[in-house]
């Protein structure tokens, strides 16, 4: 069959096998980022799945690659669609056992690893990873799904919210800035540990890690919650829990240092402004820009309304005296995504940012 795309594919088989060792599976990251996959080489397998491991963030699976020299390889396969979206399509995890077609990108973290971009199920429907992606095999596509909703709670929060507080859709646009995007805003300490930066290894999502500029950058719906003394911001990527302090003096909390740091917000008119401090992480997006812990962020969070759509407006701006020589700012929207489900991640990625 003629291949649609230009990069050189590389063909392998697997054969089939009985339940595999108890490997630790790792999250590995947005398949088509190059400093996570070779993605200059498209590399494609062939055979039957016999594990499959149905949990957040995403969807994964074993098989056994027989290599040209007859022997056996053990290989990951990373599925950008969580548990849920899959269910939503019909799937279960029981429905990936059998005879498949996978192709994607090895993972510089772990040549045995291959981040998925098409999947041939064993229904004859074919999985891609988003819309740039092209079927190899057939036209039957099997997903490209929209996040999940829960209807019950949509009606409640049409009825119900107001303002900011509601449920948002996916980050709109891609993240910012890019691998190296921000370079021109280092200081000379900033270039310096920029450079010694390595994705493969050093990128703390690999082992669900998380900060500040990440976590509200990420493609995963966010629900902001009214709270009283208190807003909450939960984003559905690693179950990340922020609490934002509208008077941290009467609440008696005192502030305490942590990979979110601490956050104190006010209004503006309807708009939330957030000032957050005692910031102990190192980077400040998922591309290795580094931070200090004299970092501090300014947030705003504001609602705008234009033909019925409703939309969340974010900036972020990044103040480092260390490792900036001038802010960075960051601005992404959300659509609301009224009865948005956010999922339930591993337990080895939940944070709570909570000081209570």
């Amino acid at each position: 069959m003629a291949n649609k795309r230009s990069s050189k594919i590389t063909t392998l088989f697997a054969i089939a096998t009985v339940i595999a060792s108890p490997l630790v599976l790792a999250h590995h990251g947005i398949v088509y980022m190059p400093s996570l996959y070779l993605t200059n080489n498209v590399v494609e397998f062939q055979g039957e799945i016999v594990e499959v491991f149905w949990r957040y963030p995403h969807t994964r699976a074993r098989m056994r690659v027989l290599e040209a020299d007859g022997e056996e390889r053990l290989l990951e396969l990373e599925m950008a669609p969580t548990p849920r979206e899959w269910e939503q399509l019909g799937y279960s995890a029981e429905d990936f056992l059998g005879f498949v077609r996978a192709a994607g990108f090895i993972s510089r973290r772990d040549p045995d690893s291959l981040g998925a971009t098409n999947i041939l199920l064993p229904d004859g429907r074919e999985y891609v990873y988003e819309l740039r992606t092209e079927a190899l095999w057939t036209n039957d596509k099997a997903a490209t799904v929209e996040p999940a909703v829960d209807q019950q709670r949509a009606e409640e929060e049409r009825r119900t919210a107001i303002g900011i507080f509601r449920t948002w859709g996916p980050r709109l646009g891609r993240r910012p800035g890019g691998q190296g995007g921000f370079r021109h805003f280092l200081s000379d300490r900033g270039l310096e540990l920029a450079a010694q930066y390595y994705a493969p290894t050093d990128n703390p999502e690999l082992d669900c890690r998380t900060g500040v500029g990440s976590s509200m950058m990420s493609p995963y719906p966010l629900e902001i919650i009214d709270g009283g003394d208190r807003i909450t911001l939960h984003q559905g990527e690693y179950n990340v829990r922020r609490t934002v302090w509208l008077d941290p003096d009467a609440s008696g909390v005192l502030p305490a240092t942590s990979p979110f740091g601490f956050s104190v917000g006010r209004w503006e008119n309807d708009t939330l402004i957030v000032h957050t401090t005692h910031i102990d992480f190192p980077y400040l997006d998922s591309y290795g820009t580094p931070q200090s812990d004299q970092i501090e962020y300014l947030e705003r969070f504001g609602v705008s309304e234009l033909d019925s759509e409703v939309t969340l407006n974010y900036s972020l701006t990044a103040t480092d005296p260390v490792m900036y020589a001038e802010p960075i700012i960051m601005e992404r929207s959300r659509r609301w995504f009224p009865g948005g489900e956010l999922g339930e991640f591993d337990w080895a990625c939940e944070w709570e940012s909570d000081l209570e």
